[in-house]
């Protein structure tokens, strides 16, 4: 009877052992090392913007194949390559939110890089916030963005950083007394258009009438007949390049013979080949633009046409592969790479402590993560941009 007693006590110690090694004595095992940096890029690659998407899309990718091609990111000591997913969301706040909800859930991504449209942003934000991971808005410029939104940041001007400037060189000249406003019907439009009037208000200036149309619009005969008889000496338009090129084709064949303004969404190379000679004289906002003052952004402007078929270099691309490069820095600063809260944490800690000069120029953030850098103003001058301003933030 002892004996057998004994061997169950042997037998038992002996399961004991088997067990402490395979549980390490009950503790959890630690998660294993990251394999890659996963960021998802999320924009329209389809519907009424899908020109500007592709261009922000492309601009990531070339970061993230810059990057791969140097040896990846440093990451605790570990070289770590990135794997970049990316989804199209169409414009659509729905499609957005739902685009940024595969990224996290199923891709894993360890950082949001987009969207495009303020509208987009402003609905997506809410996913990121609830799982706490961090986002990178490279274009996107409504103010209320990172506006206590602690996850994101954005590395371009937002709407009052653009608009105020805009209005300051167009309020501010004697030449011009009374406005017209035409906008998009988006966050995007709405918010400059009330930027804009505050600037013209304060300047004693006035605003004689507001016209307003939709993504995908293509007859403005309405909107501009109305803004003709009022007959300003100004129109501060907000849009995009599809409906923009339209509605100076369209005034022009009206005979509204008046200074045109507008935001960076005129930015684009596609916009004076579309616009021709209407764009003439039209003075706008650019995040980028090839600056000999600024070597790596001559660079930029050179190898990109290169790696996508002639595509010419514009301000969304340059916007997305500054963030890529931004999104590097950080995760070699937070020293983790993973959907863990301790490291988003980590992460949003390293974004703060940003400094990064890139093919825009230079980019820090402040406490909310608005990126501070500069921005261009520029006029159509023989169917090209020319730089009339260079406009920096202080510090």
């Amino acid at each position: 009877m002892r004996k057998a007693q004994r061997v169950t006590a042997l037998l038992s110690a002996v399961v004991l052992l088997l067990l402490i090694g395979f549980t390490g004595g009950c503790r959890p095992a630690p998660p294993p090392a990251p394999e890659e940096v996963r960021i998802g890029i999320v924009g329209p690659t389809s519907g009424p913007v899908a020109y500007y998407g592709t261009l922000m899309r492309n601009g990531g990718l070339l970061a993230v194949e810059e990057i791969n091609e140097a040896g990846g990111v440093n990451v605790g000591g570990k070289m770590l390559k990135i794997k970049v997913f990316t989804e199209d969301d169409r414009s659509s706040p729905a499609e957005s939110v739902a685009a940024v909800e595969k990224l996290i859930t199923e891709n894993k991504v360890h950082m949001i890089i987009g969207p495009f449209n303020s509208s987009c942003a402003l609905a997506n934000i809410e996913v990121t916030e609830r799982h706490k991971i961090v986002q990178l808005v490279p274009i996107a410029v409504a103010d209320p963005i990172t506006q206590g939104h602690p996850w994101v940041f954005r590395n371009c001007a937002n709407q009052t950083m653009q608009t105020s400037r805009m209005a300051h060189w167009a309020v501010g000249n004697p030449a011009y007394k009374t406005f017209a406003l035409l906008l998009e019907n988006t966050d995007y439009g709405r918010g400059g258009g009330e930027v804009f009037a505050k600037a013209a208000e304060q300047a004693g200036k006035e605003i004689v009438t507001t016209e307003y149309f939709d993504l995908g619009d293509v007859d403005f005969t309405t909107q501009l007949t109305k803004i003709k008889a009022k007959d300003p000496d100004a129109v501060f338009l907000v849009g995009l390049i599809t409906e923009g090129s339209k509605i100076l084709t369209q005034a022009k064949e009206l005979g509204l013979d008046v200074q045109w303004f507008g935001l960076g969404g005129f930015a684009s190379d596609k916009f004076l080949e579309l616009a021709g000679d209407a764009a003439e004289g039209m003075i706008h906002v650019s995040y980028w633009e090839p600056n000999p003052e600024i070597p790596k952004s001559v660079e930029f402007g050179e190898k990109f046409p290169k790696a996508f078929g002639g595509m010419e270099a514009e301000m969304f691309s340059a916007a997305t592969y500054d963030a890529v490069y931004i999104a590097k820095e950080a995760f070699e600063k937070a020293g983790c790479a993973s959907q863990e809260l301790k490291c988003q944490e980590a992460l949003r800690k390293a974004m703060h402590a940003i400094d990064f000069m890139g093919v825009q120029g230079r980019t820090y953030f402040d406490e909310e993560g608005q990126g501070q850098l500069c921005f261009y103003i520029v006029k159509v001058k023989g169917g090209k941009r020319t730089i009339i301003d260079y406009v920096c933030p202080e510090g």
